[in-house]
């Protein structure tokens, strides 16, 4: 009996060490069960970011392609325009060589003007005669070079446009320059690197939260099986207690009953085959 007390009270010291290692390792496991659920939330919560900016990023590269279409399109109209008056000025040369003009018909009206002009502050008759016989002459090339102002006009025409077309495709430049300097790039990158090294951070976290689950629950099987053995411990000293009050209480009665058989004996009272067995059985 007392090799199974002491069997019982080595196996309940044991099973009070699992329960305080069973209470530290749960702990534990919780821990970094609560840090693998922040930084799930707190990497959720930088996904959402990126991509929040991946659609303002999106957003805004159908701005720049809108942009870009806008801005070909008028350099495309500047290249056909450029196409046309080199096609004018060499129908223009062509004109000029024709009629053997001296001066760019463009500058014909503007000399004329200027001549005009000084005739009108003129004294001397004959400068003034010679001023006139010249601003005649350049009417008459002026008329005869009709065909040529025309084409200049022409040219003048597309030049405007082409200048026009110009203006228009660089402000469209300007505008996808403005887009494009946007600092989104970068701070989609920091937050991609963040949510990376947060994921490592995650696993190593996720794994000692299964690393503490595995020993929590080793744990809890040999804090079960002492429990059983415990038990089975329990069992046996229980048998041998009850037997032991058993032949107690057996030695009671017997103790008793030859008190009884002495009494009548001392009384010289007749004795039964039933007392001298008593008495016979409790002296063995």
């Amino acid at each position: 009996m007392s090799t199974d007390l002491d069997n019982y009270k080595q196996v309940q010291n044991s099973i009070s060490e699992l329960r305080t290692k069973l209470h530290e390792v749960n702990e534990k496991k919780e821990e970094w069960f609560k840090r693998k659920e922040d930084l799930k939330k707190e990497i959720n919560d930088l996904i959402k970011n990126i991509k929040e900016i991946k659609s303002e990023k999106d957003k805004k590269n159908i701005e720049l392609q809108e942009l870009k279409k806008q801005r070909d399109n008028y350099n495309d109209q500047v290249q056909e325009l450029i196409k046309k008056i080199k096609k004018i000025n060499k129908e223009k040369a062509k004109s000029v060589k024709k009629y053997n003009v001296k001066i760019d018909p463009s500058r014909i009206q503007e000399k004329i003007n200027e001549l005009e002009k000084k005739v009108e502050i003129e004294v001397n008759f004959e400068k003034e005669k010679k001023l006139m016989s010249e601003i005649n002459k350049l009417k008459k090339t002026y008329g005869e070079t009709s065909e040529i102002n025309k084409i200049a006009d022409k040219a003048s025409v597309i030049d405007r446009e082409i200048k026009e077309a110009r203006k228009k495709a660089d402000e469209f430049h300007k505008r996808i320059q403005d887009i494009s300097k946007d600092s989104t790039y970068d701070s989609f990158m920091d937050l991609s690197n963040k949510i990376t090294a947060l994921k490592k951070v995650q696993e190593d976290a996720f794994q000692k939260f299964i690393d503490h689950k595995n020993e929590y629950s080793k744990l809890n099987m040999d804090l079960k099986n002492r429990l059983d053995e415990l038990n089975v411990f329990k069992d046996e000293i229980n048998k041998d207690l009850q037997k032991q009050l058993h032949n107690d209480k057996q030695k009671r009665m017997l103790k008793e009953q030859s008190k009884q058989v002495e009494e009548k004996m001392k009384s010289k009272k007749k004795l039964t085959t039933e007392d001298i067995l008593k008495f016979q059985g409790s002296e063995e």
